[in-house]
């Protein structure tokens, strides 16, 4: 069973994810604030990490990337999810050099299941 930290401004997206990942048979946390997510992969690293990547504050790429810094080696696997374009998130990753896939918003289950399969694969 993995461990899933899931972090969106929107909590019905958020309770999505988590059920989502909950029928998957893994254990899921969640929040809203990135600076509490980060004090949460510290604390316990999880073993994959579902971001929002436009958040306000500091948005999931800003996040990854500081907790890519404190966590190292232990730093988790990586889902976006995003209502941006496909394109647009892909170019931004990829300037960043962030190993990530992405989900649009909406989603739909079957792609969100699938995406996270592989993640944890």
């Amino acid at each position: 069973m993995a461990r899933v930290l899931i972090v969106d401004d929107t909590e019905i997206v958020r309770k999505a994810l988590e059920l989502a990942v909950r029928r998957m048979g893994h254990a899921a946390v969640s929040t809203s604030d990135p600076v509490e997510a980060l004090a949460m992969a510290r604390k316990d690293p999880p073993d994959l990490a579902v971001l929002d990547f436009r958040m306000p504050g500091m948005d999931g790429a800003e996040l990854y990337l500081q907790m890519a810094t404190s966590l190292g080696q232990r730093c988790p696997r990586l889902v976006f999810v995003s209502a941006s374009p496909a394109e647009d998130v892909a170019t931004e990753l990829a300037a960043l050099g962030l190993p990530a896939l992405h989900v649009k918003k909406p989603f739909h289950l079957d792609e969100l299941t699938r995406v996270l399969k592989e993640s944890l694969a």
